[in-house]
């Protein structure tokens, strides 16, 4: 019986399909024990279900059908067969940190939006400690506030061609914001020509927003933000917060129509403080 099994018997043994195994047979991998000549019928021995195993073990780890033919057949050798192996451990560890890579960006998009869902009708300074945060900068030649609609969709383009040039994953790029600095802000001399979008930390050409307390105020466009700015100021003094550095305009949320012309997006302004302990505005 187990040394003359039909194909449909050999493949139920081993959760398998016919078509599979006949497709086996078709590429060279495996062939049945032996073939009626004259009903064309074919017959497996149930010892064969050990190259099946080695097959479906080797699939698992995404081994072509011809590697797989390579790996039980020629590679005699354990150095050729690491070698191999070797290989498609790289590749398969490239694809989890890809992978790893996408699931943090949803989550960075997950977060974006319970911020918007949260503080979409927020209307004063909050403060909070934020960790600190590997960023790509990217100088341009036009300060911000004072770009056409038209104009800020170029200057993204440019930087988005610099991450793809980069081989930074591209999902980093819903979080783009600018930063002005802590001169001009307190000047209020509104002048950004610094991009920057998170990134991984392990990658090699950021520089980090520092960790620490960050007076932060929301608004849903740019037109909106450059008002709200003096506002913001106004409302640090008033509150009695010292600056220590750097303004942040972080988009944390956009979802945009198919047939919109303009970003939907809302914005978290943010800058790095502390509690004055005179009563001095510096």
């Amino acid at each position: 019986m187990f040394a003359k099994m039909k194909i449909g018997h050999f493949a139920k043994y081993n959760n398998i399909s016919v078509q599979t195994l006949r497709y086996y047979e078709q590429i060279d991998l495996l062939h049945p024990a032996y073939i009626d000549e004259e009903s064309n019928y074919r017959y497996y021995h149930i010892n064969q279900s050990a190259a099946v195993d080695n097959i479906q073990f080797l699939k698992q780890f995404n081994f072509s059908l011809e590697e797989i033919k390579h790996i039980m057949n020629d590679t005699e050798g354990l150095a050729e067969l690491s070698h191999t192996v070797e290989r498609k451990k790289e590749e398969l560890l490239e694809q989890r940190a890809a992978l790893d890579q996408q699931l943090e960006d949803i989550d960075s998009f997950q977060e974006g939006a319970l911020i918007f869902q949260e503080k979409k009708n927020q209307t004063e300074i909050e403060v909070a400690h934020f960790p600190a945060r590997p960023v790509l900068t990217y100088p341009i030649d036009k300060n911000i506030y004072e770009m056409s609609d038209e104009e800020y969709e170029y200057y993204l383009r440019a930087f988005k061609n610099h991450v793809s040039q980069l081989k930074m994953p591209i999902g980093r790029f819903n979080r783009v914001g600018s930063i002005m600095s802590k001169k001009q802000f307190l000047a209020e001399d509104f002048v950004s020509q610094e991009l920057f979008i998170f990134t991984p930390s392990h990658f090699k050409h950021t520089e980090s927003l520092k960790s620490g307390l960050y007076a932060t105020f929301y608004c849903h466009s740019f037109k909106e933000e450059l008002p709200a700015l003096s506002q913001f100021k106004a409302a640090l003094q008033q509150e009695n917060y010292q600056i220590v550095g750097d303004y942040v305009c972080e988009v944390v949320y956009e979802k945009n129509k198919t047939d919109a012309m303009n970003r939907r997006m809302f914005i978290r302004m943010q800058i790095p403080v502390k509690k004055r302990v005179e009563n001095l505005w510096k």
